[in-house]
Order: C-alpha cells, then structure tokens, then sequence
C-alpha cells in the first residue's frame, strides 16, 4: 500500500512538473536563448490576441447585420400595418350606415383601376392619410357622388394639395 501511494506521488509529481515545463517552454534556457524564447511566445499571444480580436469584430458584423434585417423587417411590416389600416379606414367610411357608399365594392374592377392609377395610395403614408380623411369629408358633403367619380374626386383633391406644398 505504502508503495502504490509513493507511486501516484511521484506521477502526480511528474505530471505538475511536465505541465509547467509546458506552461513555460522557454525554461532551462541559456539567457541569450531565453530572451528570444520569450519574445517569440509574446509574438504568439499577440497573434492569438489579433484573431481573437477580429473573431470578434466579424461576430460583430454579422449581428449589426442580423439587426438591421429585422428593423427592415419590422419597417416592412410598419408600412403594411399602415396600407390595411388605410384601406380599413376607406372601408369604413364607404360603407357607413345611413348612407350610400362612395365607393361600389361590386365594381372592384373600377377599384383596382383606380388604384392603378394612383400608386401612391398605400404607399404614400402622407397622401393616404389625406385621402381617408378627405373621402370622410366628400361623401358628407356630396353623398350623391359614388364610383368613379368619388375616387378621381379623391385623386384630384390629394394631387392638388400635395402639389402646391412640394413635399
């Protein structure tokens, strides 16, 4: 027993002194030797340091990346949000109880072209705005004008404010 426990001594001995050795390779050398030994290992953890480093900074990038992907994202759905509460509200104030709606949903050919037409609505967040209020407004005044006819009154009401303001 007394023999075994001498030998793990002597292992555990053996292994502290190689890994210091390990540790520190420049050990036992002749001081000329030594010095450029040293040198070297520093030259090492620089360079280990300078990849770490720019490990880093790439790690970086590629968050600022992933960051800017979703705050488009989540501009994109802004935008979209705004489009269909636009549209919402042009539905609502078309279809109000009480009186005919200014714009025939069953004419949505007439919509559409409409639409095509004036491109700004639903993108233009300003313009469609505008126009959602202003519609409000027409069919309280003019409750006789519908279709076409409501929605060209529409296009040149917006065109004509948002001209003479040069945005």
């Amino acid at each position: 027993m007394v023999k075994l426990s001498g030998v793990a001594f002597f292992l555990a001995t053996f292994s502290a002194y190689i890994s210091a050795q390990q540790a520190d390779s420049c050990s036992g050398l002749a001081p000329s030797a030594l010095a450029q030994c040293r040198g070297s290992q520093q030259k090492v953890q620089l360079e280990q340091l300078q990849q770490q480093v720019q490990q880093q900074q790439e790690r970086q990038k590629q968050l600022d990346e992933q960051q800017r992907q979703i705050q488009q994202q989540l501009e994109d759905m802004r935008l979209q949000n705004d489009k269909l509460r636009a549209q919402l509200a042009l539905d609502q104030s078309a279809n109000q109880p009480g009186r005919p709606a200014a714009i025939d949903y069953s004419r949505t050919q007439e919509v559409r072209s409409w639409k095509s037409d004036n491109p700004w609505f639903g993108s233009d967040y300003a313009k469609t705005e505008f126009a959602i209020r202003y519609a409000k407004q027409l069919q309280r005044e003019r409750p006789d004008l519908v279709g076409r006819p409501f929605l060209d009154a529409l296009s040149a009401k917006v065109n004509e404010n948002f001209a003479a303001k040069k945005w």
